[in-house]
């Protein structure tokens, strides 16, 4: 049973890595951990704690104490001076 929990949050973390990576090329911002939580139908703890797993295996960057992602490489969720332009939309890199 253990086994099928630890594969279900790796599948969701996948999800939610997924989520978060095309909503910042959709949106040109990173989502909050409520909006995943509501469009991945999760709680809000299971999408903040798969947030924290993202975060510790280094595919994200979350602001400290908090689930708000910082960095999703390459993309910035914060003003950076480093500006792309992609089909009109503009994102901050690190």
């Amino acid at each position: 049973m253990e086994t099928q929990n630890t594969d279900s949050f790796e599948v969701m973390d996948n999800d939610v890595r997924y989520y978060v990576y095309q909503h910042i090329a959709e949106h040109g911002h990173a989502p909050a951990a409520g909006k995943i939580a509501k469009d991945l139908d999760l709680t809000p703890g299971k999408a903040t704690q798969s947030l924290k797993r993202l975060h510790e295996a280094h595919v994200l960057v979350l602001a400290p104490g908090s689930p708000n992602i910082w960095m999703a490489h390459p993309f910035s969720a914060l003003p950076t001076d480093h500006v792309t332009e992609v089909g009109g939309k503009k994102f901050w890199g690190n």
